[in-house]
């Protein structure tokens, strides 16, 4: 019988009484590249040239990492001039990935219409995949963002304000989950004289119908998304 390959990792199953005097090559092989990618390897994927949605390619045995993008270990996703879609082969596996880009996400999709998980701009996050769904295990706490202009928030962001050039608004996000959280700091201590907006973007802020205008000094918040009733609810007061 001829050689088959694994399902998850595409590893290069030799068949009885097959590839004789290859045993030595096709091992090695195994594992230096199917193996050591899987566990250690870092790839790095411009999708500037690609066209959403994207699907990881996934080819047969040893090979070079382009030939098996979803068998890496980590993958840094970078270069989309948009929110993108990256379909990932719906087999158990285990993940860092990372959305190096600073302003548009990257879905990640089990095949075709599998089940996804959104990651937002220059987070990092560590999935695990049983081929159905997608499970966080862990993630790397947001960094603290300094805005001085406009800007649309993400979920978990973390954002330091700083109206000391002016008063603008800071937008929440589109969607929003229960649970979401969003921080803010007065960065300069001008909120009182440049106030903070922060845009309700058709959601309820506390409640109300209208934007939440910031004009206390040195303010520090957080509001947390408690669903379409209530909308956003301030942590602090």
């Amino acid at each position: 019988m001829a050689s088959t390959f694994s399902t998850r990792l595409k590893i290069e199953l030799i068949g009885s009484g097959e590839q004789s005097n290859n045993w030595g090559n096709i091992t090695n092989n195994n594992f230096s590249q199917s193996l050591e990618q899987s566990i250690a390897g870092v790839y790095s994927k411009n999708l500037s040239s690609e066209s959403s949605p994207y699907s990881l390619t996934s080819g047969n045995g040893p090979s070079a990492q382009t030939s098996n993008e979803a068998r890496q270990a980590a993958i840094v996703f970078s270069g989309h001039s948009s929110n993108f879609i990256v379909q990932f082969p719906a087999v158990e596996k285990l993940y860092f990935l990372r959305n190096a880009d600073s302003q548009y996400t990257i879905t990640v999709r089990l095949g075709a219409s599998g089940n996804t998980f959104v990651i937002n701009p220059g987070r990092n996050v560590f999935l695990t995949t049983d081929g159905t769904n997608w499970f966080e295990l862990q993630t790397q706490g947001s960094d603290w963002l300094t805005k001085t202009t406009t800007y649309t928030a993400f979920a978990g962001d973390k954002i330091f304000a700083n109206t000391s050039g002016g008063a603008f608004t800071i937008t929440l996000p589109a969607t929003a989950a229960v649970g979401d959280e969003i921080r803010f700091i007065d960065l300069a201590n001008t909120f009182d004289t440049a106030n903070l907006t922060v845009g309700r973007n058709s959601h309820k802020i506390d409640g109300q119908t209208s934007d939440l205008v910031v004009a206390t000094e040195g303010a520090g918040f957080a509001l947390v998304y408690s669903g379409a009733t209530f909308g956003w609810k301030l942590l602090e007061k």
